[in-house]
């Protein structure tokens, strides 16, 4: 496996703009009311994964065997001060 990068966000945005990044893992932590996380290969491109959580949980997803993505990686954001950790190559 290749070696791992981490990347937090807290507001919607690019978590690489590195073509051929490959994630392996995303954990979506709500804050005081539920939130929700859209991933896109890219800003506005296909979307590739839709995680969502209750008011203060947190959910995990990972890959097996990674996801490769052409594009970048960009995560979609909604709540009220939700966090959302990628781990990706």
């Amino acid at each position: 496996m290749p070696a791992l990068e981490s990347k937090e966000i807290s507001a919607t945005g690019d978590v690489t703009t590195t073509d051929s990044s490959i994630l392996w893992s995303v954990v979506l932590t709500a804050g005081s009311d539920a939130a929700s996380l859209v991933v896109r290969d890219g800003s506005g491109g296909t979307t590739r994964l839709t995680l969502k959580a209750a008011a203060n949980t947190t959910v995990t997803h990972t890959f097996h065997e990674g996801v490769l993505f052409t594009s970048g990686i960009h995560g979609t954001l909604t709540g009220t001060g939700p966090v959302a950790d990628f781990e990706y190559s």
